[in-house]
């Protein structure tokens, strides 16, 4: 399929609703300069109405802090770190405190030896519930290079249970999910992201002419991933859809992560690179790339 044709059907579509027999929803649209091109979405540990999220490649090294009715409520410096490219973000919850974990993981020349994540406290909002002029500090930064050498990562999640990162590349084939420690290791200054799991090969839910299109052009490469608190469900973003992939009993992950997933098609939005499940795991929220930035929102339990 042609580029242009693919560019014709997004700017048509671009400012179209949800499908009304989708369960999707419309919560709000951002009119922030500061949100130039957002690449991740993580839900606060502080604040239920409150999302953190980022901009990507060679933006500024900071996050940004949204809420659900469509303010932005300021930036917050991570200081003494480089965006070089920001590709997603994560939220655990490390000794009853709030973290975000941001993964400067981008590689489209495969060339990066090594990436890195950062371990950052979640910032506190000023009295006025702003994040303005406010700073963070990394606690620790995790250093890692692929077991088969280097990967585009524009995905990562974490399983708090187990205090495991998992990887996945963006791969127009076969996607990978590769896993870390979660936390630094002793005497091993650079982790071997080792691989996990190869996600099964799956058709593009499509329920739309510009997913239909999406779907032809740019395949089912991921560009956000997501799990729950309890370690159980984890939800990979692609171009056209949102595949979801559960744990059953004593599962493991390399065996759910290599079963069908459930499949739901997006609503017709441009260019989706950001998710993250709410922070009670009742929704899962979708941002992209656009200007007004949207957000969409998918209930769980559908």
């Amino acid at each position: 399929m042609r580029p242009l044709i693919l560019l014709v059907a997004l700017t048509i579509a671009a400012a179209a609703d949800p499908p009304k027999d989708a369960p999707w929803e419309t919560v709000t649209k951002f009119n922030a300069k500061e949100l130039a091109e957002i690449s991740g979405l993580a839900p606060s540990g502080k604040r239920a109405d409150v999302l953190w999220t980022h901009n990507d490649s060679g933006g500024d090294a900071a996050l940004h802090a949204l809420d659900l009715a469509g303010n932005f409520l300021g930036s917050t410096k991570v200081l003494e770190v480089k965006n070089k490219d920001w590709e997603d973000i994560a939220a655990f919850t490390y000794r009853g405190n709030p973290y975000l974990l941001i993964a400067d993981t981008g590689d489209n020349k495969h060339k990066r030896a090594t990436v890195t994540l950062h371990a950052v406290p979640e910032p506190k909002p000023n009295q006025d519930g702003s994040y303005t002029n406010t700073s963070a500090r990394a606690v620790w930064t995790l250093t890692c290079r692929y077991e088969d050498g280097p990967q585009d990562c524009e995905a990562i999640a974490i399983d708090q249970q187990a205090q495991r990162v998992f990887l996945l590349n963006k791969s127009g084939k076969a996607s990978v999910v590769y896993e870390i420690p979660l936390f630094p290791q002793p005497k091993t200054p650079t982790l071997i992201a080792k691989k996990l799991a190869t996600l099964p090969q799956t058709a593009n839910a499509s329920n739309n002419l510009v997913s239909f299109l999406k779907a032809g052009v740019l395949g089912a490469r991921a560009t956000g991933m997501d799990a729950t608190s309890d370690g159980k469900t984890a939800v990979v973003l692609t171009y056209t859809d949102i595949r979801l992939f559960q744990r059953q009993g004593k599962e493991s992950w390399d065996q759910a992560f290599t079963k069908p997933p459930k499949t739901i098609a997006l609503p017709t939005i441009y260019q989706p690179e950001a998710i993250c499940f709410s922070s009670d795991d009742q929704w899962i929220y979708v941002s992209s790339e656009e200007s007004p930035t949207p957000l969409v929102r998918y209930p769980i339990h559908k």
